[in-house]
């Protein structure tokens, strides 16, 4: 039981420190100052069930740091998730025999069987366990952007981006860790600032 236990609590700490490598990267770019305290309206480009939870923490994070939020306000802070899936490639079957017909449809000429001895590349009979290993080609990406713009005069304030190798599917709460992180950088110029996704 005490090993079970000893077990037990060594795969949750290897679970929580796999978690805590997990990164987001993000970037901003100011155009003009904010005033301190602006009244700001938060919109998302999607309602999406998902966004409109982002939405209540973007509000929650501009009021944390002293703004006012206000359907109103000629200040607008407009964000966007994009989630894009990976890709991988390999992992494909590995055939011992393969079937194929002749170009010769007269009839004349048998199918052609082909015997797959030794592949070095995809495994054969001799060396069944060589193959082609999956490996992933381009990862599962989450993205915020951000823009805050005046709608008195149309022009853009700031813009903000914040990134991670991780699909929202798969980890929503780690994604919601962005938003702060984000309203930390309004006003500011951030270049590649790496934070850590809990």
């Amino acid at each position: 039981m005490k090993r079970f236990c000893l077990l037990s609590a060594f795969l949750l700490s290897l679970a929580a420190g796999t978690s805590a490598f997990a990164e987001g990267l993000v970037n901003a770019v100011s155009f003009q100052p904010i005033p301190a305290g602006s009244a700001i309206f938060v919109r998302p480009l999607d309602n999406s069930d998902q966004n409109l939870v982002l939405l209540a923490d973007f509000e929650k994070a501009l009021k944390k740091k002293g703004y006012t939020i206000s359907k109103d306000a000629d200040l607008i802070l407009t964000f966007e998730t994009l989630d894009s899936a990976g890709s991988w490639t390999g992992g494909g079957t590995n055939p011992f025999i393969e079937l194929s017909n002749n170009h010769d449809q007269s009839g004349v000429k048998a199918p052609r069987v082909h015997f797959n001895l030794f592949n070095s590349a995809r495994g054969g009979l001799l060396n069944p366990d060589r193959q082609e290993k999956t490996r992933t080609v381009t990862p599962s990406r989450f993205r915020i952007d951000v823009t805050l713009d005046d709608k008195t005069n149309g022009k853009r304030l700031w813009q903000g981006w914040s990134s991670s190798d991780i699909a929202i599917s798969v980890n929503p709460s780690a994604t919601r860790t962005m938003i702060p992180v984000i309203i930390d950088g309004l006003g500011k110029n951030v270049k590649e600032k790496s934070f850590p996704l809990q």
